[in-house]
């Protein structure tokens, strides 16, 4: 009975043996000393290395060396737990390709010891194509942050534009009604600008504006948001900032620009600011904190140019 029993056990096997030699996905045992002791064709195929040289060596060998730990790690949780492993890795061929595997593994114990079966699938195309999934959509994150960064910047001068601006000051002022620090505005003008481009050409203009934008940005405070308003106009927002505090700052940026000489294809240019100041108060409306510095400007023309107003008065 016993020998029948036997035979027919040994029957078996070799049956499933023989099925799994035709599967598509690698097969494989590993006795109670990790040593392989069957794998079938579709496992050689995957891993480029023959049965009998894959015969008694060590299960983990063809596993890639920085995914080791990994596996390990997986394979002793799984046997402590006495739960199927699962794990995606990375194995090494025998002439030395790298290829994307999805192992799983059942232990099995009985008076004989410990065996292991297991399957091993090549799953290299669906890494890469979620790789490249993966990429591309970083890749349309990173084009995503430029085009935004972009729409709020000046081509120019690389400062903020109106846009940019318009944004900070809203927040600043949100800012402003949560903590009651108030904070100042300067709206700068360069003088005879318009004299530049007549006199010099456009690209003179241009270099000119870039010139006094480095200047006005050096020399501001690191706290201070600078952008091109518009044209030759620059807004300065001063957080936390009162009214002396920011004409202290605008009588700094017009004496930097004035003592300034602009040599452009060795034409000497002489350039100043007129700034008009405002001090954002309690309850009032960004655009009409906007407006007082426009007409405190306008103000800095009337009275001659190359200086700072920061009242009616």
């Amino acid at each position: 009975m016993l020998s029948q029993d036997l035979k027919s056990l040994k029957g078996h096997v070799e049956w499933l043996q023989s099925i799994v030699q035709f599967v598509p996905i690698g097969v494989f045992q590993i006795d109670g000393d990790d040593k392989y002791t069957f794998v079938n064709p579709a496992w050689e195929f995957i891993t480029g290395c023959s049965l009998t040289r894959a015969l008694g060596t060590n299960w983990w060998e063809v596993v890639h060396p920085d995914d080791q730990n990994l596996v390990f790690n997986h394979w002793a949780q799984a046997e402590a737990d006495g739960k199927e492993l699962l794990v995606d890795c990375r194995i090494i061929k025998v002439n030395k390709e790298i290829r994307w595997v999805r192992l799983q593994t059942n232990f099995l114990f009985d008076d004989s010891g410990k065996k292991i079966f297991g399957s091993m699938e090549d799953i290299t195309k669906n890494k890469l194509e979620a790789l490249e999934k993966e990429n591309l959509i970083a890749e349309l994150y990173e084009v995503k942050k430029q085009l935004e960064i972009t729409s709020r910047t000046d081509p120019l001068t690389n400062l903020l534009n109106r846009r940019g601006m318009e944004e900070k000051l809203i927040s600043e002022a949100d800012r402003m009604e949560r903590s009651n620090k108030i904070f100042s505005l300067i709206l700068c003008d360069i003088d005879f600008f318009k004299k530049v481009n007549d006199n010099y050409g456009h690209d003179a203009g241009d270099y000119i504006l870039t010139k006094v934008a480095k200047t006005i940005d050096k020399y501001s405070r690191k706290q201070d948001v600078v952008c091109r308003w518009g044209g030759e106009e620059f807004l300065l927002l001063l957080p936390e900032t009162e009214l002396d505090g920011a004409v202290a700052l605008a009588e700094k940026l017009r004496i930097q620009v004035e003592e300034e000489v602009h040599v452009f294809k060795s034409q000497k240019i002489y350039i100043t600011l007129s700034l008009g100041i405002a001090c954002m108060e309690k309850g009032q409306k960004v655009n009409s904190c906007i407006k007082k510095a426009d007409l405190h400007l306008y103000a800095a023309k009337e009275r001659g140019r190359n200086i700072v107003v920061s009242s009616d008065k």
